[in-house]
């Protein structure tokens, strides 16, 4: 099993207790002469820190929180004929301990209600720990479920969040870890999608996506841009690296996509359409598409428009580096790359055959990279004309590997802010070079923009042979579900 650490949200996930939670709020309402509320209201309302649901139900002068809260408590206890144990629960939480995986609820329940409620549907034995709340405030759960994270050494990529609520996805992301949300709990399927969290109706749904060991990977190049195995090749590549899933997103081309597509068939690998285009912008900036109609007038008027402007681009890039000693020229490039397609990778390799770097990585860093003394400005596509461009062929826009920005937080999120207006649909939530910081981070950020993930190895075979498809560096690991959320929105 991918997962080894699973953790679990209790009120909503394990338990299902929603219409006890009606009954315990309309009692309130009805003990201060007020209509109760509806199941759809109480979806709408929910939120985490809780009082924040209580905001929108009373006025400030009626909101004495801690006796509200104690109340509550007291009458969850009369109603608990409501709360069950969600169907599925037993089996499944006594397979994973049977499977040796290590459990733990985080829940914003009184830790001692918590323990009874564990106690008395006999699943107690099926944890390693349990974080409940000292109080009935029910708040943040994110620094518990950090600290205990953080005491085990846990690695990211073996652990999971399993919840209700887009706070549950919040924690999950504070964490660095996956989420998957059931449709069932406190916040209801329709705003966990509209927030475009993972959502499954079901234990069993989410039984099946724990087990799930398929592998993907939607970042990756042909020859037909700057990589080096033809679009046959990287598929039947990718098929024998055990991924089940590819999307060939070359620089400013669809050339390679109905190989590609023709080879998935044949082997029976899952296969997406896609393109990266690079952005003119304050920042290194490169825009995914995934779902695009190759075929799409707009489309390729775009990449024709591109493609004289990337040449005149890499000549002035040869240009400066003979400037600084280099014996590069496009004519060089151009034979290394062996067809139309010439990128600052193929710069880069040549400095690299000719000894002037001992890596790829070494040249961008040092001559070529935004920044850096031979790099050329892109001013032939914009992040917005790209975008819209993405759009109009269908597919869905995503921000690639958001590390290479070099922003900080609040830069990072103005920029973001900027694209979403422009249609961005998502951000690259794995990529290769991310740390455990960043992936915090990004997936925060992500969350609070309602931004689906995607995610890759960015993979160019001999031209960045330290990333293998799939795993980039090693550690990458991507679920199926990622796969699954983008066709959801797709499909919108």
């Amino acid at each position: 099993m991918r997962y080894k650490h699973i953790f679990w949200d209790f009120n909503g996930t394990i338990i299902d207790d929603v219409r006890n939670a009606l009954c315990c709020v309309n009692d309130m309402l009805l003990r201060k002469s007020k209509a109760p509320i509806t199941l759809e209201q109480y979806y709408e309302y929910v939120e985490t820190p809780i009082i924040g649901f209580y905001r929108h139900i009373l006025p400030p002068e009626e909101l004495n929180f801690e006796e509200i809260s104690a109340d509550f408590h007291k009458d969850y206890a009369t109603h608990m004929d409501q709360t069950r144990l969600a169907d599925g629960a037993h089996e499944l939480l006594h397979k994973l301990k049977d499977m040796g995986a290590h459990q733990y609820i985080v829940t914003a329940n009184q830790i001692d209600e918590a323990t009874d409620l564990i106690e008395k549907f006999g699943i107690s034995d099926c944890f390693d720990r349990i974080l409940g709340a000292s109080d009935t405030l029910a708040g943040s759960k994110i620094q518990r479920a950090r600290d205990l994270f953080e005491s085990l050494s846990i690695h990211p990529n073996e652990a999971i969040f399993i919840g209700d609520t887009l706070h549950d996805l919040e924690t999950a992301n504070a964490l660095g870890i996956d989420c998957v949300l059931v449709a069932y709990g406190h916040q209801g399927r329709k705003l966990l999608e509209e927030h475009n969290a993972f959502t499954l109706e079901n234990l069993k749904e989410v039984e099946k996506y724990l087990f799930d060991e398929r592998k993907i990977d939607l970042h990756t190049h042909s020859t037909c841009s700057d990589g080096t195995l033809t679009p046959t090749e990287l598929v039947r590549h990718a098929k024998e690296k055990g991924v089940s899933l590819i999307a060939l997103t070359d620089h400013d081309s669809v050339d390679g996509i109905d190989e590609a597509a023709k080879a998935a068939a044949e082997i029976g690998i899952d296969f997406i359409p896609g393109i990266e285009f690079s952005a003119a912008e304050e920042t290194e900036t490169h825009i995914i598409g995934l779902f695009v109609d190759c075929k799409n007038e707009i489309l390729l008027n775009t990449i024709e428009k591109l493609r004289s402007c990337r040449r005149k681009r890499m000549e002035e890039t040869c240009r400066k580096l003979q400037s600084l000693g280099f014996e590069v020229t496009i004519e060089e490039c151009a034979e290394l790359s062996g067809k139309d397609f010439i990128g600052r990778a193929h710069i880069a390799q040549l400095m690299v055959n000719k000894g002037y770097c001992e890596t790829v990585k070494e040249c961008f860093e040092k001559y070529i990279a935004m920044g850096k003394p031979a790099y050329t400005e892109k001013n032939e596509l914009t992040a917005e004309e790209a975008i819209k461009t993405i759009k109009a062929a269908g597919g869905l826009a995503f921000l690639a590997h958001l590390n290479q920005t070099g922003f900080d937080d609040s830069e990072l999120r103005a920029l973001l802010e900027k694209f979403k207006g422009y249609g961005l649909d998502g951000i690259e939530g794995y990529y290769t070079e991310y740390s455990p910081e960043q992936i915090t981070q990004y997936r925060t950020i992500a969350e609070s923009f309602s931004f689906v993930l995607s995610g890759g190895s960015d993979y160019h075979a001999e031209m960045k042979p330290h990333i293998e498809i799939g795993v980039g560096t090693g550690d990458l690991a991507i679920p199926y579900y990622v796969a699954e959320n983008i066709k959801r929105k797709i499909n919108d």
